[in-house]
C-alpha cells in the first residue's frame, strides 16, 4: 500500500563553485596554544556558515600545499618566544586573515581540495581519488577491452572529476584518457533518463567535437574515455604548459604565456560558435565551455566534456555569471563563457573579473566590438547577443572559412530522452534564476558590487 512505501530522500549535490568566505572572530588559549576561530560561510547567505578552529601549525601545513604554485605568499613567520603575548596575538590574527583573503582572491588556490578541506573538512575530508578509482574499476570488470593503466592526478580543476590513462586491448597503442567524475547539483534525471541520454552523447558526431571512444555512468556519476591529446588543452597551448602536470603548478603563475594571433582567434572562435549553434539547434546546449576543455587538432578546435550537463556539473565561470540576472538561460551561460575564452586567446592570460570595461587599446576594433557585447557592464545589465548574432559578426563571419567538413555532423535521440533533455535545462536554469536573486538581494543588503568578485 501506498501509505506504507518508503520515501527515498534525493541526494545533495553540494556546489564546489560556491564561493568561501572567512573571518577571524576570536583568539583562544587551548592546552598552551594558540587557536583561531574562524567563521566560514558558503555563497550570500549568512546562515550557510560554520565556525572552525586552527592553529598556526595548520596554516604552515595549508601553506606547504601551495608550494608546486610557484606563488609568494605572505604566511607570517613562526615565533618561538612570546607567542603567547596578547599584543603578539593579535597581530599575527590580523596577518593571518589577510594570508587567507589573498588565498581565497585566487581562483585556483581558492578551488583546491587543500583549501576546501581546510575551510570545510566536513564536507571535504572524503577519499574522492580512491573512491573514483573504486568507481571506475566496478565499471571496468564487464568491460573486457578496456584496463586502467595509471592515474594522473589533478590535472583538472574539479576536485570531484578525476584522470586515468587507460588502454583498449583491441588497439593498445592507443593512448586513452578516462575522466571520472561524480553527479553534480544540477542532476535532474532518473538513472535510466542517464543511461539513455549517455549513450546518446556517446554517438554525437560533430567536426568540432571531441568524439567518445567509451563512457558509463551510475546513481553516483560518470566517465567518459576519449582520445589523448598529448598537446594538451587550448589553456595549455597559451601557457605552454606540459599537460599532464598538475593543475595548480600548470596554470597559478605560469611563466610564458602566449595569446594567440588575431587570425587564430577568428578561426577558432567561429569554429566554437558552429559546434555551439549545432548543440543548442539538438537540444543539447553546453554550458561548460572554457580553455580548460578545448583541445586544437590540425588547427581545427575540438569541445570536450560535452557530457557536463548532463551530468549535472556547475559551471567554471559559474561565480561570474551568477552575479549577472541578464544570464539566465543556457544560451546566455554559453555565450558568456565564449566572452572569457576570447579574452584568454588574444591576451593570453584569463580575465579574473565578472566584467571588463578597460581593454587593451590594442586589442582590434573588431573583436573589441565582439568583447564589448559580452563581457561589458552594461551587455551583462542589458543582455548578450545570441550565438547566431555572433556568427553573422564581421570578425567571424570571414569568407575564407572552410564550411566543407570530413565529418558530417549527427545527433539523434528519441522523444522521451528529449523531454528528459529539456526538462533538465528548466530546472538548471531555474535554479541559476534563484541563485541570482539570492546574490543580488545579498549585494543589495551589504552595498558592495559584486562585478570584481574572483572566480
Amino acid at each position: 500500500m501506498a501509505v506504507f512505501e518508503k520515501r527515498i530522500p534525493k541526494k545533495v549535490y553540494l556546489d564546489d563553485t560556491q564561493v568561501l568566505t572567512c573571518s577571524f572572530e576570536n583568539a583562544q588559549n587551548i592546552q598552551g596554544h594558540t587557536e583561531y576561530v574562524i567563521r566560514v560561510q558558503r555563497g550570500p547567505l549568512p546562515e550557510k556558515s560554520w565556525h572552525i578552529y586552527k592553529r598556526y601549525n595548520d596554516f604552515v601545513t595549508l601553506h606547504n600545499a601551495f608550494q608546486t604554485s610557484g606563488l609568494s605568499l605572505p604566511l607570517p613567520p613562526k615565533k618561538l618566544l612570546g607567542n603567547m603575548d596578547r599584543e603578539f596575538i593579535a597581530e599575527r590574527r590580523v596577518a593571518l586573515q589577510n594570508y587567507l583573503n589573498i588565498v581565497l582572491m585566487n581562483p585556483i588556490l581558492a578551488s583546491s581540495l587543500s583549501v576546501k578541506r581546510f575551510l570545510d573538512p566536513d564536507n571535504y575530508s572524503t577519499p574522492f581519488h580512491e573512491l573514483a578509482l573504486q568507481h571506475v574499476s566496478m565499471a571496468l570488470r564487464s568491460e573486457a577491452n578496456y584496463e586502467v593503466v595509471k592515474p594522473i592526478p589533478e590535472i583538472g580543476w574539479r576536485l570531484r572529476k578525476h584522470y586515468f590513462l587507460v588502454k583498449n586491448r583491441v588497439n593498445p597503442q592507443d593512448e586513452l584518457l578516462l575522466a571520472w567524475v561524480e553527479h553534480g547539483p544540477d542532476k535532474y534525471m532518473d538513472e535510466k533518463e542517464l543511461q539513455a541520454s549517455f549513450k546518446t552523447i556517446g554517438s554525437l558526431r560533430h567536426p568540432y567535437i571531441q568524439s567518445i571512444e567509451f563512457l558509463s555512468c551510475n546513481e553516483v556519476g560518470g566517465f567518459v574515455t576519449r582520445g589523448l591529446n598529448n598537446a594538451g588543452s587550448l589553456r595549455d597551448l597559451i601557457c605552454s604548459a606540459k599537460p599532464k602536470l598538475q593543475f595548480m603548478k600548470k596554470y597559478t603563475n605560469p611563466k610564458q604565456c602566449k595569446p594567440l594571433p588575431v587570425s587564430d582567434v577568428a578561426l577558432f572562435g567561429h569554429q566554437i560558435l558552429e559546434a555551439l549553434m549545432f548543440l543548442h539547434e539538438k537540444g543539447l546546449p553546453f554550458g561548460h565551455l572554457h580553455s580548460g576543455n578545448i583541445v586544437i587538432e590540425n588547427h581545427k578546435v575540438k569541445l570536450l566534456d560535452i557530457e557536463n550537463g548532463v551530468l549535472g556539473l556547475p559551471s567554471y565561470y559559474r561565480p561570474y555569471f551568477v552575479q549577472h540576472r541578464k544570464i539566465q538561460t543556457l544560451e546566455a551561460v554559453d555565450v558568456y563563457c565564449f566572452g572569457h575564452v576570447l579574452f584568454e586567446m588574444i591576451f593570453g592570460h584569463p580575465l579574473h573579473e565578472s566584467v571588463c570595461d578597460n581593454l587593451s587599446p590594442n586589442c582590434p576594433s573588431l573583436l573589441r566590438s565582439v568583447l564589448e557585447s559580452i563581457l561589458s557592464s552594461e551587455a551583462c545589465k542589458k543582455g548578450l547577443p545570441t550565438i547566431g548574432a555572433l556568427l553573422s559578426h564581421p570578425f567571424f563571419n570571414n569568407s575564407s572559412y572552410d564550411s566543407s567538413h570530413s565529418e558530417r555532423p549527427h545527433f539523434k535521440y528519441s522523444t522521451h530522452t528529449k523531454e528528459a533533455l529539456r526538462v533538465a535545462w528548466q530546472k538548471t536554469e531555474s535554479r541559476l534564476k534563484e541563485e541570482q536573486k539570492i546574490v543580488c538581494e545579498a549585494s543589495k543588503k551589504t552595498g558592495k558590487s559584486s562585478s570584481t568578485s574572483q572566480l
